[in-house]
Protein backbone atom coordinates (compact mmCIF):
# COMPACT_ATOMS: atom_id res chain seq x y z
CA UNK A 1 0.00 0.00 0.00
CA UNK A 2 2.82 2.43 0.85
CA UNK A 3 4.41 1.95 -2.76
CA UNK A 4 0.78 2.33 -4.45
CA UNK A 5 0.86 5.45 -2.20
CA UNK A 6 4.23 6.65 -3.51
CA UNK A 7 3.24 6.18 -7.11
CA UNK A 8 -0.19 7.68 -6.48
CA UNK A 9 1.86 11.21 -4.74
CA UNK A 10 4.55 10.85 -7.56
CA UNK A 11 1.45 10.82 -10.41
CA UNK A 12 -0.01 13.98 -8.59
CA UNK A 13 3.05 16.22 -8.10
CA UNK A 14 3.43 15.85 -4.55
CA UNK A 15 7.28 13.46 -3.22
CA UNK A 16 6.32 11.11 -1.00
CA UNK A 17 8.65 12.30 1.25
CA UNK A 18 7.03 15.60 1.50
CA UNK A 19 4.36 13.43 3.42
CA UNK A 20 4.42 15.97 6.57
CA UNK A 21 2.88 18.76 3.60
CA UNK A 22 1.10 16.48 2.23
CA UNK A 23 -0.69 15.77 5.57
CA UNK A 24 -1.60 19.70 6.04
CA UNK A 25 -3.60 19.36 2.75
CA UNK A 26 -7.37 18.68 2.92
CA UNK A 27 -8.52 15.73 4.32
CA UNK A 28 -10.53 14.89 1.57
CA UNK A 29 -7.50 15.43 -1.32
CA UNK A 30 -5.44 12.92 1.47
CA UNK A 31 -8.59 10.40 1.48
CA UNK A 32 -8.96 10.65 -2.58
CA UNK A 33 -5.45 9.85 -3.21
CA UNK A 34 -5.14 6.76 -0.83
CA UNK A 35 -8.39 5.81 -2.35
CA UNK A 36 -6.34 5.76 -5.62
CA UNK A 37 -3.75 4.01 -4.54
CA UNK A 38 -5.73 1.13 -3.22
CA UNK A 39 -8.00 0.30 -6.25
CA UNK A 40 -5.16 -1.37 -8.00
CA UNK A 41 -4.31 -3.52 -4.88
CA UNK A 42 -6.22 -6.67 -4.76
CA UNK A 43 -5.83 -9.84 -2.69
CA UNK A 44 -5.50 -13.39 -4.19
CA UNK A 45 -5.47 -16.63 -3.08
CA UNK A 46 -5.78 -20.29 -3.86
CA UNK A 47 -10.13 -19.81 -3.44
CA UNK A 48 -10.10 -16.63 -5.10
CA UNK A 49 -9.81 -12.88 -4.15
CA UNK A 50 -10.51 -11.87 -0.48
CA UNK A 51 -12.70 -8.22 -0.32
CA UNK A 52 -11.30 -6.38 2.46
CA UNK A 53 -12.19 -2.53 3.31
CA UNK A 54 -9.47 0.27 4.70
CA UNK A 55 -11.47 2.66 7.17
CA UNK A 56 -9.25 5.72 8.71
CA UNK A 57 -8.64 6.78 12.01
CA UNK A 58 -12.88 8.19 12.12
CA UNK A 59 -14.00 4.84 11.08
CA UNK A 60 -14.67 6.36 7.68
CA UNK A 61 -14.72 3.73 4.96
CA UNK A 62 -11.72 5.00 2.52
CA UNK A 63 -12.36 1.60 0.32
CA UNK A 64 -13.87 -1.63 -0.07
CA UNK A 65 -13.84 -4.22 -2.66
CA UNK A 66 -17.37 -5.79 -2.82
CA UNK A 67 -17.78 -5.86 0.64
CA UNK A 68 -21.80 -6.08 2.13
CA UNK A 69 -22.17 -2.90 4.51
CA UNK A 70 -21.20 -4.20 8.08
CA UNK A 71 -21.06 -1.69 10.67
CA UNK A 72 -18.42 -0.26 12.53
CA UNK A 73 -18.66 -1.79 15.74
CA UNK A 74 -15.51 -4.35 15.61
CA UNK A 75 -13.09 -1.61 14.83
CA UNK A 76 -14.39 0.45 17.21
CA UNK A 77 -13.18 -1.72 20.09
CA UNK A 78 -9.37 -2.42 18.62
CA UNK A 79 -6.62 -0.71 19.77
CA UNK A 80 -2.90 -0.47 18.58
CA UNK A 81 -1.99 -4.10 19.88
CA UNK A 82 -5.17 -6.50 18.96
CA UNK A 83 -7.31 -7.44 16.39
CA UNK A 84 -10.65 -9.20 16.27
CA UNK A 85 -12.77 -11.07 14.51
CA UNK A 86 -16.43 -12.24 14.15
CA UNK A 87 -19.25 -14.09 12.44
CA UNK A 88 -21.66 -12.43 10.75
CA UNK A 89 -25.03 -13.84 9.02
CA UNK A 90 -25.78 -12.05 5.81
CA UNK A 91 -29.38 -13.78 4.63
CA UNK A 92 -28.28 -17.19 4.44
CA UNK A 93 -25.10 -16.58 4.18
CA UNK A 94 -22.28 -16.19 7.07
CA UNK A 95 -18.66 -14.81 6.68
CA UNK A 96 -16.08 -14.57 8.71
CA UNK A 97 -14.82 -10.89 9.61
CA UNK A 98 -11.18 -10.46 10.97
CA UNK A 99 -10.32 -6.78 11.67
CA UNK A 100 -6.79 -5.24 13.04
CA UNK A 101 -4.88 -2.21 13.40
CA UNK A 102 -2.28 -0.77 10.50
CA UNK A 103 -0.22 2.35 10.52
CA UNK A 104 0.68 3.70 7.02
CA UNK A 105 3.25 6.88 7.28
CA UNK A 106 2.06 7.51 10.54
CA UNK A 107 -1.64 7.57 9.95
CA UNK A 108 -3.81 4.79 12.12
CA UNK A 109 -5.98 2.45 9.63
CA UNK A 110 -8.34 -0.36 10.07
CA UNK A 111 -7.82 -3.07 7.72
CA UNK A 112 -10.72 -5.30 7.19
CA UNK A 113 -11.35 -9.09 5.33
CA UNK A 114 -13.93 -11.16 5.04
CA UNK A 115 -14.51 -14.55 3.79
CA UNK A 116 -17.55 -16.36 3.09
CA UNK A 117 -18.09 -19.22 5.45
CA UNK A 118 -21.55 -20.37 4.07
CA UNK A 119 -20.20 -23.70 2.74
CA UNK A 120 -18.72 -24.62 6.09
CA UNK A 121 -22.28 -23.69 7.89
CA UNK A 122 -24.53 -25.81 5.30
CA UNK A 123 -21.59 -28.92 5.62
CA UNK A 124 -22.58 -28.63 9.69
CA UNK A 125 -26.30 -28.33 9.00
CA UNK A 126 -25.42 -31.59 6.77
CA UNK A 127 -23.36 -33.14 9.25
CA UNK A 128 -26.33 -32.61 11.91
CA UNK A 129 -28.88 -34.24 9.35
CA UNK A 130 -26.85 -37.29 9.04
CA UNK A 131 -26.08 -37.40 12.87
CA UNK A 132 -29.53 -37.23 13.45
CA UNK A 133 -30.73 -39.60 11.22
CA UNK A 134 -28.03 -42.04 12.57
CA UNK A 135 -29.36 -41.54 15.94
CA UNK A 136 -32.66 -41.99 15.26
CA UNK A 137 -32.06 -45.32 13.14
CA UNK A 138 -29.95 -46.26 16.13
CA UNK A 139 -32.93 -45.98 18.41
CA UNK A 140 -35.28 -47.48 16.13
CA UNK A 141 -32.74 -50.52 15.53
CA UNK A 142 -32.22 -50.51 19.03
CA UNK A 143 -36.05 -51.03 20.00
CA UNK A 144 -36.49 -53.50 17.24
CA UNK A 145 -33.51 -55.44 19.06
CA UNK A 146 -34.58 -55.32 22.45
CA UNK A 147 -38.36 -56.07 21.62
CA UNK A 148 -36.59 -59.68 19.90
CA UNK A 149 -34.31 -59.88 22.72
CA UNK A 150 -37.09 -59.45 24.86
CA UNK A 151 -39.33 -61.55 23.19
CA UNK A 152 -36.66 -64.53 23.09
CA UNK A 153 -36.24 -63.93 26.65
CA UNK A 154 -39.73 -64.02 27.87
CA UNK A 155 -40.99 -66.92 25.72
CA UNK A 156 -39.95 -69.43 28.03
CA UNK A 157 -41.34 -67.91 30.88
CA UNK A 158 -44.83 -67.20 28.76
CA UNK A 159 -44.47 -70.91 28.07
CA UNK A 160 -44.08 -71.54 31.90
CA UNK A 161 -47.08 -69.59 32.73
CA UNK A 162 -49.50 -71.06 30.09
CA UNK A 163 -47.99 -74.65 31.79
CA UNK A 164 -48.61 -73.21 35.33
CA UNK A 165 -52.04 -72.17 34.53
CA UNK A 166 -52.44 -75.96 32.67
CA UNK A 167 -51.61 -77.27 35.85
CA UNK A 168 -53.92 -75.54 37.99
CA UNK A 169 -56.69 -76.96 36.02
CA UNK A 170 -55.31 -80.22 36.21
CA UNK A 171 -53.74 -80.96 33.26
CA UNK A 172 -50.20 -81.83 34.19
CA UNK A 173 -48.49 -82.96 30.83
CA UNK A 174 -46.09 -79.82 29.58
CA UNK A 175 -44.93 -78.81 26.61
CA UNK A 176 -41.43 -79.19 25.70
CA UNK A 177 -39.20 -76.80 26.41
CA UNK A 178 -35.85 -75.49 25.27
CA UNK A 179 -32.84 -77.11 26.86
CA UNK A 180 -30.12 -74.45 28.63
CA UNK A 181 -27.73 -73.89 31.13
CA UNK A 182 -28.82 -70.53 31.81
CA UNK A 183 -31.08 -69.33 34.71
CA UNK A 184 -33.94 -69.96 32.29
CA UNK A 185 -33.32 -73.09 31.30
CA UNK A 186 -32.64 -74.28 34.97
CA UNK A 187 -36.12 -72.68 35.92
CA UNK A 188 -37.89 -74.80 33.04
CA UNK A 189 -36.19 -78.25 34.75
CA UNK A 190 -37.27 -77.62 37.85
CA UNK A 191 -40.25 -76.88 36.47
CA UNK A 192 -40.49 -79.88 35.43
CA UNK A 193 -39.55 -81.92 37.82
CA UNK A 194 -42.04 -80.19 39.95
CA UNK A 195 -44.64 -80.97 37.61
CA UNK A 196 -43.85 -84.98 37.71
CA UNK A 197 -43.68 -84.49 41.46
CA UNK A 198 -47.35 -82.70 41.47
CA UNK A 199 -48.25 -85.32 39.08
CA UNK A 200 -47.58 -88.42 41.15
CA UNK A 201 -48.63 -87.16 44.20
CA UNK A 202 -51.90 -86.07 42.83
CA UNK A 203 -51.76 -89.73 41.08
CA UNK A 204 -51.29 -91.23 44.93
CA UNK A 205 -53.96 -88.84 46.78
CA UNK A 206 -56.62 -90.02 44.30
CA UNK A 207 -55.33 -93.36 45.14
CA UNK A 208 -55.80 -93.14 48.60
CA UNK A 209 -58.70 -91.15 48.13
CA UNK A 210 -60.62 -94.02 46.26
CA UNK A 211 -59.55 -96.46 48.60
CA UNK A 212 -60.77 -94.37 51.80
CA UNK A 213 -64.21 -93.57 50.10
CA UNK A 214 -64.35 -97.33 49.59
CA UNK A 215 -63.53 -97.92 53.23
CA UNK A 216 -66.27 -95.02 54.41
CA UNK A 217 -68.77 -96.74 51.96
CA UNK A 218 -67.71 -100.72 53.41
CA UNK A 219 -67.87 -99.30 57.17
CA UNK A 220 -71.12 -97.60 56.77
CA UNK A 221 -71.93 -100.98 55.37
CA UNK A 222 -70.49 -102.60 58.25
CA UNK A 223 -72.46 -100.39 60.55
CA UNK A 224 -75.79 -100.28 59.02
CA UNK A 225 -75.90 -104.55 58.68
CA UNK A 226 -75.54 -105.01 62.26
CA UNK A 227 -77.43 -101.90 63.58
CA UNK A 228 -80.40 -103.03 61.74
CA UNK A 229 -80.27 -106.70 62.83
CA UNK A 230 -79.86 -105.79 66.69
CA UNK A 231 -82.35 -102.83 66.19
CA UNK A 232 -84.89 -105.39 64.85
CA UNK A 233 -84.03 -108.28 67.53
CA UNK A 234 -83.95 -106.21 70.05
CA UNK A 235 -87.62 -104.77 68.82
CA UNK A 236 -89.09 -108.04 68.63
CA UNK A 237 -87.99 -108.72 72.70
CA UNK A 238 -89.54 -105.67 73.63
CA UNK A 239 -92.67 -105.66 72.05
CA UNK A 240 -93.09 -109.53 71.72
CA UNK A 241 -93.55 -112.33 74.44
CA UNK A 242 -91.19 -115.22 72.68
CA UNK A 243 -90.13 -118.52 74.05
CA UNK A 244 -87.11 -118.76 76.23
CA UNK A 245 -85.38 -120.64 73.62
CA UNK A 246 -86.71 -117.77 70.71
CA UNK A 247 -85.52 -115.33 73.72
CA UNK A 248 -82.00 -116.70 73.68
CA UNK A 249 -81.42 -116.71 69.71
CA UNK A 250 -82.16 -113.46 69.57
CA UNK A 251 -80.18 -112.65 72.45
CA UNK A 252 -77.18 -114.32 70.70
CA UNK A 253 -77.79 -112.55 67.37
CA UNK A 254 -77.78 -109.08 69.30
CA UNK A 255 -74.60 -109.96 71.32
CA UNK A 256 -72.67 -111.39 68.12
CA UNK A 257 -73.65 -108.19 65.86
CA UNK A 258 -72.78 -106.27 69.03
CA UNK A 259 -69.04 -107.99 69.61
CA UNK A 260 -68.71 -107.27 65.92
CA UNK A 261 -69.42 -103.61 66.18
CA UNK A 262 -67.12 -103.51 69.34
CA UNK A 263 -64.19 -105.46 67.72
CA UNK A 264 -64.54 -103.16 64.40
CA UNK A 265 -64.59 -99.69 66.92
CA UNK A 266 -61.84 -100.84 68.67
CA UNK A 267 -59.93 -101.28 65.54
CA UNK A 268 -60.52 -97.95 64.45
CA UNK A 269 -60.01 -96.05 68.08
CA UNK A 270 -56.36 -98.16 68.19
CA UNK A 271 -55.55 -96.93 65.31
CA UNK A 272 -55.52 -93.02 66.37
CA UNK A 273 -54.48 -94.08 70.06
CA UNK A 274 -51.30 -95.60 69.14
CA UNK A 275 -49.88 -92.26 67.56
CA UNK A 276 -50.71 -90.48 71.11
CA UNK A 277 -49.26 -92.77 73.30
CA UNK A 278 -46.47 -94.05 75.04
CA UNK A 279 -46.08 -97.58 76.42
CA UNK A 280 -44.60 -99.39 79.20
CA UNK A 281 -42.85 -102.41 78.14
CA UNK A 282 -42.09 -105.65 80.38
CA UNK A 283 -40.12 -108.75 80.52
CA UNK A 284 -42.47 -111.30 79.31
CA UNK A 285 -41.43 -115.14 78.88
CA UNK A 286 -42.31 -116.02 75.24
CA UNK A 287 -44.16 -119.03 76.59
CA UNK A 288 -46.88 -116.76 78.24
CA UNK A 289 -47.23 -114.66 75.20
CA UNK A 290 -47.58 -117.83 73.22
CA UNK A 291 -49.55 -119.42 75.58
CA UNK A 292 -52.09 -116.56 75.42
CA UNK A 293 -52.71 -116.28 72.29
CA UNK A 294 -53.00 -119.71 71.58
CA UNK A 295 -56.29 -120.06 74.17
CA UNK A 296 -57.37 -117.32 72.32
CA UNK A 297 -57.28 -118.50 68.88
CA UNK A 298 -57.17 -122.61 69.17
CA UNK A 299 -61.35 -122.66 69.58
CA UNK A 300 -61.55 -120.77 66.36
CA UNK A 301 -59.58 -122.41 64.53
CA UNK A 302 -60.44 -125.83 65.90
CA UNK A 303 -64.19 -124.63 64.73
CA UNK A 304 -62.77 -124.77 61.01
CA UNK A 305 -61.29 -127.48 60.95
CA UNK A 306 -57.52 -126.10 60.88
CA UNK A 307 -54.26 -126.90 62.74
CA UNK A 308 -52.39 -125.04 64.65
CA UNK A 309 -48.82 -126.09 64.65
CA UNK A 310 -47.21 -124.61 68.17
CA UNK A 311 -43.37 -124.13 69.26
CA UNK A 312 -41.87 -121.33 71.35
CA UNK A 313 -38.19 -121.46 72.55
CA UNK A 314 -37.95 -119.56 75.46
CA UNK A 315 -36.64 -116.44 75.93
CA UNK A 316 -37.29 -113.31 77.76
CA UNK A 317 -39.11 -110.57 75.45
CA UNK A 318 -39.22 -106.99 76.91
CA UNK A 319 -42.86 -106.10 75.22
CA UNK A 320 -46.14 -104.42 75.61
CA UNK A 321 -47.90 -107.71 76.82
CA UNK A 322 -51.52 -106.73 75.60
CA UNK A 323 -49.91 -104.76 72.18
CA UNK A 324 -48.13 -107.65 71.37
CA UNK A 325 -51.22 -110.34 71.83
CA UNK A 326 -52.95 -108.59 69.38
CA UNK A 327 -50.39 -108.35 67.01
CA UNK A 328 -49.95 -112.25 67.17
CA UNK A 329 -53.81 -112.19 66.96
CA UNK A 330 -54.12 -110.08 64.07
CA UNK A 331 -51.85 -112.32 61.55
CA UNK A 332 -53.09 -114.90 62.84
CA UNK A 333 -56.71 -114.20 62.23
CA UNK A 334 -55.69 -113.08 58.63
CA UNK A 335 -53.50 -116.53 58.41
CA UNK A 336 -57.08 -118.41 59.14
CA UNK A 337 -58.98 -115.57 56.43
CA UNK A 338 -56.50 -117.01 53.58
CA UNK A 339 -57.17 -120.57 53.96
CA UNK A 340 -60.47 -121.41 51.89
CA UNK A 341 -60.82 -125.73 53.09
CA UNK A 342 -58.85 -127.46 55.67
CA UNK A 343 -54.72 -126.25 56.29
CA UNK A 344 -52.58 -125.88 59.12
CA UNK A 345 -51.39 -122.49 60.45
CA UNK A 346 -47.87 -122.78 62.28
CA UNK A 347 -46.77 -120.29 65.02
CA UNK A 348 -43.56 -120.51 66.11
CA UNK A 349 -40.99 -118.90 68.12
CA UNK A 350 -37.37 -119.41 67.38
CA UNK A 351 -34.08 -117.73 68.89
CA UNK A 352 -30.49 -116.79 67.42
CA UNK A 353 -27.49 -114.90 67.30
CA UNK A 354 -29.26 -112.28 66.26
CA UNK A 355 -32.82 -111.74 68.56
CA UNK A 356 -35.86 -113.13 69.03
CA UNK A 357 -38.19 -114.30 65.95
CA UNK A 358 -41.95 -115.23 65.85
CA UNK A 359 -43.30 -117.02 62.83
CA UNK A 360 -46.19 -117.24 61.56
CA UNK A 361 -46.80 -119.74 58.57
CA UNK A 362 -49.78 -120.63 56.78
CA UNK A 363 -50.56 -123.05 53.62
CA UNK A 364 -53.83 -120.55 52.26
CA UNK A 365 -53.88 -119.43 48.65
CA UNK A 366 -51.03 -116.86 49.25
CA UNK A 367 -50.52 -112.80 47.77
CA UNK A 368 -49.07 -111.30 44.85
CA UNK A 369 -46.17 -109.71 45.41
CA UNK A 370 -47.60 -105.50 44.42
CA UNK A 371 -50.27 -106.69 46.89
CA UNK A 372 -47.20 -107.04 49.75
CA UNK A 373 -46.27 -103.67 49.28
CA UNK A 374 -50.19 -102.19 50.50
CA UNK A 375 -51.33 -104.67 53.09
CA UNK A 376 -49.98 -102.35 55.54
CA UNK A 377 -51.99 -99.39 54.36
CA UNK A 378 -54.56 -98.68 56.18
CA UNK A 379 -58.10 -99.46 54.38
CA UNK A 380 -56.27 -101.93 52.38
CA UNK A 381 -57.89 -105.02 51.98
CA UNK A 382 -55.91 -108.03 49.48
CA UNK A 383 -59.41 -109.56 49.58
CA UNK A 384 -62.19 -107.41 49.56
CA UNK A 385 -65.58 -110.07 49.51
CA UNK A 386 -63.82 -112.29 52.03
CA UNK A 387 -62.27 -109.83 54.11
CA UNK A 388 -65.86 -107.88 54.32
CA UNK A 389 -67.47 -111.25 54.89
CA UNK A 390 -65.21 -112.16 57.89
CA UNK A 391 -66.18 -108.75 59.14
CA UNK A 392 -62.64 -106.68 58.25
CA UNK A 393 -61.97 -103.55 57.29
CA UNK A 394 -58.05 -103.46 56.40
CA UNK A 395 -57.15 -102.05 59.71
CA UNK A 396 -55.53 -104.93 61.23
CA UNK A 397 -52.27 -104.90 59.54
CA UNK A 398 -51.82 -101.32 59.54
CA UNK A 399 -52.18 -101.03 63.79
CA UNK A 400 -49.80 -104.40 63.63
CA UNK A 401 -47.30 -102.40 61.60
CA UNK A 402 -47.29 -99.22 64.36
CA UNK A 403 -47.08 -101.51 67.43
CA UNK A 404 -44.20 -103.49 65.96
CA UNK A 405 -42.36 -99.72 65.54
CA UNK A 406 -42.98 -99.25 68.74
CA UNK A 407 -41.69 -102.13 69.95
CA UNK A 408 -38.56 -101.56 67.55
CA UNK A 409 -38.95 -104.61 66.06
CA UNK A 410 -39.02 -105.44 62.05
CA UNK A 411 -41.89 -107.27 60.68
CA UNK A 412 -41.37 -108.75 56.72
CA UNK A 413 -43.90 -110.96 54.46
CA UNK A 414 -43.56 -113.47 52.23
CA UNK A 415 -46.33 -115.02 49.86
CA UNK A 416 -46.19 -117.44 47.05
CA UNK A 417 -49.97 -117.36 45.06
CA UNK A 418 -51.72 -121.01 46.37
CA UNK A 419 -48.57 -121.77 48.59
CA UNK A 420 -49.46 -119.53 51.38
CA UNK A 421 -47.97 -117.08 52.71
CA UNK A 422 -45.05 -116.60 56.06
CA UNK A 423 -45.24 -113.31 58.45
CA UNK A 424 -41.23 -112.95 60.35
CA UNK A 425 -41.47 -110.23 63.49
CA UNK A 426 -37.57 -109.99 64.44
CA UNK A 427 -36.84 -108.24 67.64
CA UNK A 428 -33.29 -107.06 68.12
CA UNK A 429 -30.98 -108.98 70.31
CA UNK A 430 -31.22 -106.68 73.08
CA UNK A 431 -34.78 -108.25 73.64
CA UNK A 432 -33.31 -111.47 73.63
CA UNK A 433 -31.73 -111.04 77.03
Amino acid sequence: MDKELSKTYQSAGVAYTDKIALKQKERQLQDSLIKSALQTITVSTSNGTVPFRISNSNYQTIHTTGIPGFDNEVIKRLDHSTQGYEVVPQGEQYFVRVASTIVSDGETLYLETYRDITSIFKSRENQYQIFYGLIFGMIGLSFILILVVAYWLTKPIKTLARATMSIAEGDFKLPAFQDSNDEIGLLAKAFSHMSRSLEHMVAELEDAARRQEHFIASFAHELKTPMTSIIGYADMLRSRNVEQEQMILYANHIFQEGRRLEALSFKLMDLIVLKKQQFNMKRVPASHLFESVQSVISPILKHEGIELVMEADEANLFIEPDLMKTVCLNLLDNARKSIETKGCIRFLGKMDNKGYNIIITDNGKGMELEELSKITEAFYMADQSRSRAEGGAGLGLTICSQIIEIHHAEMDFESVPGHGTSVYIRFKEMYGK
